[in-house]
């Protein structure tokens, strides 16, 4: 899985960087180095963003922001399908009925029907096939479930304001690091990675500023035409997702300096969350309790 391979390369390169910061005083980033990174999507021609968005998304009353982010990448959320039930390659190889399936439960589209003009339900899973049968014949399984281990940072920009799909990337891009920027007060390290950027700066916490660490996917997430959710407007949208999560540092990576990171997912959202303009949301994994924002 490719997202598999850039997170464990991720933390060895993290590893090997992060000995030359041991014993040695962090100090701000230069604001030249806080530009806005290059969000290169992958190339995939059906993604599940595509399928799920390709009307507006009208959420059953009772999903979570963690479920309507879900839903709208395509996949089920944690009542429906537990932890490991989807698999990271499911979300670019997935079909339209196996994506209508994983979201049939918290998400229709905005006309109410199927294309075979049967009313969706938001409590069936659709096709006869129960929650536990749905993880194993349709999602799979094998270790790396980008609910518990990817998080996303979303962009549902208008099209009538962006004349193309890298328009809008680069307009996404670019909110997302000043979000990041006026999150961490102030940045003090930045590792720039040929898929990514892992950004250590102080975060206001409920216990303090504690030092934090994100990681924004700069090789890889996805990037559609489609349309914004009914309760954000239901416009034309071009949708932006960019690999988006923190880490707490633990074990050897927090004794060698590598993983600096001592903010916890529901602390760091609920900073990020107060400079996140109306079009974006996010959620950051943390097992079955991802702290979202949307």
């Amino acid at each position: 899985m490719k997202t598999v391979r850039l997170a464990a390369i991720a933390v060895v390169v993290a590893s090997a960087t992060g000995c030359a910061t041991q014993g040695q005083d962090l100090k701000p980033v230069a604001a030249s180095e806080l530009t806005t990174p290059v969000f290169r999507p992958w190339k995939t021609e059906n993604p599940t963003l595509k399928i799920a968005n390709e009307k507006p998304l009208q959420f059953a009353p009772n999903a979570t922001a963690a479920d309507k982010l879900f839903a709208v990448l395509g996949m089920p959320s944690f009542a429906q399908i537990g932890p490991g039930g989807v698999r990271n390659a499911y979300l670019q190889q997935a079909s339209p009925d196996q994506v209508k399936q994983a979201i049939s439960a918290t998400a229709r589209p905005s006309a109410g029907y199927n294309n075979d003009g049967s009313m969706i339900a938001f409590n069936a899973i659709g096709g006869g096939v129960g929650a536990a049968g749905l993880a194993l014949t349709v999602l799979g399984d094998n270790g790396f479930d980008p609910r518990t281990k990817m998080g996303f940072m979303f962009c549902f920009e208008k099209k009538s304001e962006t004349s193309t799909l890298e328009q809008a990337g680069v307009r996404c891009a670019s909110k997302l690091n000043d979000v990041v920027n006026a999150t961490l007060q102030p940045t003090v390290r930045v590792q720039k990675l040929d898929f990514a950027q892992v950004r250590d700066g102080f975060v206001k916490t409920p216990t303090g500023s504690k030092l934090g660490e994100i990681f924004i996917g700069t090789k890889g997430g996805y990037l559609v035409d489609g349309y914004a959710p009914v309760d954000r407007g239901g416009y034309p949208a071009r949708l932006v997702a960019i690999p988006f999560y923190s880490e707490v540092g633990s074990g050897v990576g927090k004794m060698i300096g590598a993983n600096l990171g001592e903010v916890n997912a529901a602390d760091f959202a609920a900073a990020l969350r107060e400079h996140l303009p109306n079009d974006m949301a996010f959620y950051l994994p943390d097992g079955t309790n991802p702290a979202a924002a949307y």
